[in-house]
């Protein structure tokens, strides 16, 4: 049980080398985990950590040295994704809307979504979640288009396409 408590220091003290680098300058990014299970006391140092940083422990409170832990979730912090619409025109290089062309949009895993322009050359995705990075191309016979590369933060329209020779 000992050399299972001192990895859960080394992890901790990882994880607050990681945070600090972070907020330096360094590059980092942050993904949901999870760290149930456990409890007991873990010692070493300046500082005592009680439980985990999961589940089992929310709300146990860990402190010494310049640092606290408080276990549990994280929340609250990024706003929540919402629902939004993406739209433009396909046009050709002279300004006419282009027909049945086909716009793709691609999230970031990969994930392809379909619309086909009207008459007018018009297309729209809707139900597209807001806070990622999406690519938009058009697919037509006649003409080449320049990939869009988007951050969705909100709706938009006029993501217009125009045409090259």
């Amino acid at each position: 049980m000992k050399r299972t408590n001192n990895y859960l220091v080394v992890f901790g003290l990882m994880i607050l080398c990681s945070a600090a680098l972070g907020q330096s300058g360094g590059n980092f990014e942050i993904r949901k985990s999870v760290i149930a299970g456990g409890g007991g006391n873990s010692t070493g140092g300046t500082f005592v950590v009680d439980g985990t940083v999961g589940q089992s422990a929310a709300g146990t409170t860990s402190s010494g040295g310049g640092f606290q832990v408080t276990g549990g979730f994280w929340g609250g912090s990024a706003p929540a994704a919402s629902i939004v619409t993406i739209s433009g025109r396909v046009t050709t290089p002279t300004g006419l809307g282009l027909r049945n062309a086909i716009v793709y949009l691609i999230d970031p895993q990969g994930l392809r979504r379909i619309a086909t322009t009207s008459s007018f050359g018009i297309y729209s995705f809707d139900m597209v979640t807001t806070g990622q990075n999406y690519t938009l191309t058009v697919a037509s016979k006649r003409y080449r288009f320049a990939p869009q590369f988007l951050l969705v933060q909100g709706s938009l329209s006029n993501v217009d396409f125009v045409g090259l020779e």
